[in-house]
């Protein structure tokens, strides 16, 4: 290795000689560069908290940089923020108004005739004293230079001028990649019609506020694009960023504990002794200071104050103000008075202005997630500014599914069943949710089966029960009002400050013991999301402790709301056609409840324990638990769940002019007329899928392997079969063909996870075992009613020709028809954007 250095070194030197003999350029012979007071003379000049001078002639933005006053031309470094001010209005592409990027530590650094706009990285550090240490690690690992421009004047105090126009004309949201991975067509930035709006570009002593037109253009646009944009081949967009004086110092982090329920900052401090782990993790959290830190309960020096968007109508207005609001009482059981309130929105306050804490009220042309979140420090996890963005649609599609329970007629009414109040209770719930992401929480999803919904942070369902008679449905308790435990004892955590003095890990440690000793569970996204997700407890739109109970409660309302359905379930004066949409809602009623029971089966009961704190090992699910939850789901396999009443489909008329087909009704093989069959195959296959999940199939078998006491797979397969297979297809015809369309989708279901490549080897050699004996009988078997040989016949062929495995000359069979969207009422495809501290709810 020293050789060949050596060489290196020797085959080198003639070049460095060569260069060193020519002579340096006269100082004289390089171009003068202007003073600044020159080069903007005429330009209006905007101090803050960096100096920008606006060229209104020709639409350009210059910045004044200050003399370097650190190491290698540093200058100095802010926080750095970008977002959209304006939006597509398309949630499936992502793009909504107000919506912001991670926070980012920008480092201006002048390197010559160049400025330059650095990223250091954060995610490697050394939290030592010793600057050789710090500066090792901070040397080990790179950099990135997010632009860099041209001085084009500078004072001899070292002071520069660049044009930051280019800055601001990049896509720096990443446009063209939303675009692209929305499928969405090819897209890029149009310089010609992009601009800078210097109206928009503002000093402010502690941030720069800084926006800019962006016009994108596309020879090929996507039909989500077509859907809402003006000119589907160009969509214009406000693109603002901010850079932001980071945080006095003063603050300190606080370390996170996985049982505390908060997202934060993660790093690797390359300084820990070397029995520690590298990984640190410190927790999201605004900064406050109690007046009096010795005392248990004090004033605080600055409050936390929300801000409402004064656009946002009544009476969602008084609804989101009166939600937002109830974090002021976790506060004062954390010992802070009068710390939390929600205003409206000061007039020409902008939301993206780093002061003010938002919560936005955002239009899209189809409903979609809210999302709450923060700019966070990301040296120390402090929330610099917390950010809320709700859809608007969100409350009118709540609306929907209490008119689909109870009827169009009690809307505006004021009673307890008005679909009108459940909408806006549910509102009060959302905006709770969204704002205690904004002050660090993470989900708890398993707050729904403890304490009477133990938390605004878990995702409710309506509890919806059946009166004592059975006849009618009872919505007096839809929704909790106020917080619940565990969002009290996640803020005692989060924020509790303790007198000097105090051994603060100790105390830390005491909180989360005393929330674990007053049983408050707290799970979150992995442990609710993945359909082969496992803790029973951890569910989205759930209610109860016993997700198999709330399975036949959520089934009985099911049953009462679908026999009195009818025209009294929209309002008067509309199409009956529009009875579609709020009829897929009311059909689907139970399939969170069914997500959830599907847990039980293969169940793993855990929390996220540590060592000493004496929470019970990890543990599956009892089996009479399990069997329980088997019978219910293969219960929605039998025709009177699957069907819909006559009086039902006899409304259901098809769309007239001008009420076009859309993402809220059933899918449909029959059109115009309603598919029944297409629907019952949806929710057969629903019930199916649920219980043959490719991990929970396989935790099946391995389970049962460690105690026989518990099902294994067989035992799913056989009750699967039974459901479909064991009923006499017999009159009345209507049974016969809904039979028949679940005895598809069970072996359909059964193909499926057989041919899944993922699938372990075990869990393929049973499915394939039980799928030939199931052809075997299907071929056997003879019926004297034509439809049911002719269905037996077709599923033994696709059965053989699974077992076959003659791929290249397999047809595929047609996939059941896609259920309409559930979440985020109540599809798939939550982000919880762990990085832009955005998190749906």
């Amino acid at each position: 290795m020293r050789a060949a250095t050596l060489f290196a070194v020797a085959w080198l030197a003639p070049a460095v000689v060569a260069l060193a003999a020519d002579p340096p350029q006269a100082a004289d012979a390089l171009p003068a560069l202007p003073k600044i007071a020159a080069k903007t003379r005429g330009l209006e000049r905007r101090p803050g908290l960096l100096t920008t001078y606006v060229d209104r002639q020709l639409g350009r933005i210059w910045l004044e940089v200050p003399a370097p006053a650190g190491p290698a031309g540093e200058v100095a470094s802010y926080l750095y923020v970008e977002g959209i001010a304006t939006g597509l209005g398309s949630n499936p592409v992502g793009l909504d108004r107000g919506q912001v990027s991670d926070a980012r530590i920008l480092t201006l650094r002048r390197l010559g005739s160049r400025v330059l706009f650095e990223l250091p990285n954060l995610k490697y550090r050394a939290l030592s004293k010793d600057e050789a240490e710090r500066r090792s690690v901070r040397d080990s690992f790179a950099t990135s230079v997010l632009w860099a421009g041209e001085v084009a004047a500078a004072d001899p105090d070292g002071r520069a001028l660049v044009d930051l126009t280019p800055f601001l004309l990049r896509d720096a949201h990443g446009v063209v990649a939303a675009m692209r991975a929305a499928s969405q067509g090819g897209w890029s930035l149009d310089a010609g019609r992009s601009a800078v709006d210097v109206e928009a570009c503002l000093a402010f002593p502690e941030n720069l506020e800084l926006e800019a037109l962006l016009t994108y253009q596309s020879s090929e646009p996507g039909e989500l694009v077509r859907e809402v944009a003006p000119a589907a081949e160009a969509v214009t967009l406000r693109e603002h960023q901010s850079l932001l004086k980071l945080p006095e110092a003063g603050y300190t982090p606080r370390r996170a504990d996985p049982r505390a329920g908060f997202f934060g900052v993660e790093f690797f401090d390359y300084a820990a002794p070397l029995g520690s782990r590298l990984e640190t993790r410190w927790l999201a959290r605004h900064r406050l200071e109690k007046v009096d830190p010795a005392a248990a309960r004090s004033k605080v020096k600055k409050p936390l104050v929300y801000y409402l968007d004064p656009g946002t109508p009544e009476p969602v207005r008084s609804a989101l103000l009166e939600g937002a609001s109830w974090w002021r009482e976790a506060f004062e059981r954390a010992g802070f008075e009068d710390a939390f309130r929600v205003e409206l929105l000061p007039p020409g306050a902008d939301p993206l202005d780093a002061r003010f804490n938002v919560i936005e009220w955002v239009h899209r042309a189809t409903r979609g997630w809210s999302y709450g979140g923060g700019v966070i420090d990301p040296r120390t996890g402090e929330i610099v500014k917390g950010f809320v963005t709700l859809g608007s649609l969100r409350v009118r599609q709540d609306r929907l599914i209490f008119e689909g329970l109870v009827g169009a007629d009690k809307t505006g009414s004021g009673a307890p069943d008005d679909p009108e109040r459940l909408a806006l209770a549910r509102l009060r719930q959302l905006a709770a949710h969204e704002v205690g992401h904004s002050l660090g929480l993470e989900h708890n999803f398993a707050a729904s089966t403890y304490g009477g919904r133990a938390s605004v942070m878990d995702y409710p369902a309506p509890l919806v029960g059946v009166t004592k008679d059975g006849k009618d449905l009872d919505l007096s308790n839809a929704y909790a009002r106020g917080l619940g435990a565990w969002d009290v004892q996640a803020i005692r955590y989060g924020y509790t400050e303790f007198p000097p003095g105090t051994d603060e890990p100790a105390a830390l440690d005491a909180i989360v013991r005393d929330g674990i000793a007053r049983g408050l569970l707290y799970l979150t996204d992995a442990d609710a999301r993945p359909e082969g997700s496992a803790q029973p407890l951890a569910n989205l739109w759930d209610n109860g402790p016993d997700p198999v109970a709330g399975l036949e409660r959520s089934l009985a309302v099911r049953r009462i709301a679908l026999a009195r359905f009818g025209e009294g379930n929209i309002a008067r004066g509309l199409p009956l056609a529009l009875l579609d949409e709020v009829l897929a809602p009311l059909y689907f009623h139970h399939r969170y409840q069914l997500d959830a029971a599907a847990k039980v089966v293969g169940g793993l009961l855990y929390t996220y324990a540590v060592r000493g704190d004496g929470q019970p090992p990890a543990r599956p699910a009892d089996p009479a638990w399990q069997r329980r939850a088997i019978g219910a789901i293969t219960s929605l396999l039998d025709p009177a769940a699957l069907d819909l009443p006559e009086a039902v489909l006899a409304v259901l008329l098809p769309r007239p002019p001008g009420f076009p087909s859309n993402l809220e009704m059933f899918g449909s093989r029959t059109r115009p007329a309603f598919d029944a069959l297409g629907a019952a195959g949806t929710a057969a296959d629903l019930a199916v899928h649920a219980l043959l999940e490719r991990e929970r199939a396989a935790r099946l078998v391995d389970f049962h392997r460690r105690d026989p006491r518990l099902p294994g797979l067989e035992e799913v397969l056989a009750a699967l079969d039974r459901a479909a297979f064991a009923g006499k297809v017999s009159t009345p015809s209507r049974d016969a063909e809904l039979r028949r369309t679940a005895q598809w989708a069970v072996v359909h279901g059964m193909i499926r996870l057989a041919s899944d490549p993922q699938v372990t080897a075990g869990v393929r050699a049973r499915v394939d075992a039980h799928l030939r004996l199931l052809g075997r009988r299907l071929r056997a078997g003879g019926s004297p009613d034509a439809a049911d040989a002719a269905a037996r016949a077709y599923l033994a062929a696709e059965i053989g020709r699974h077992l076959d495995r003659r791929d290249d000359q397999r047809i595929q069979p047609a996939e059941p028809l896609p259920p309409p969207p559930g979440q985020p009422i109540g599809s798939p495809g939550a982000t919880a954007n762990l990085g832009g501290c955005s998190w749906g709810g």
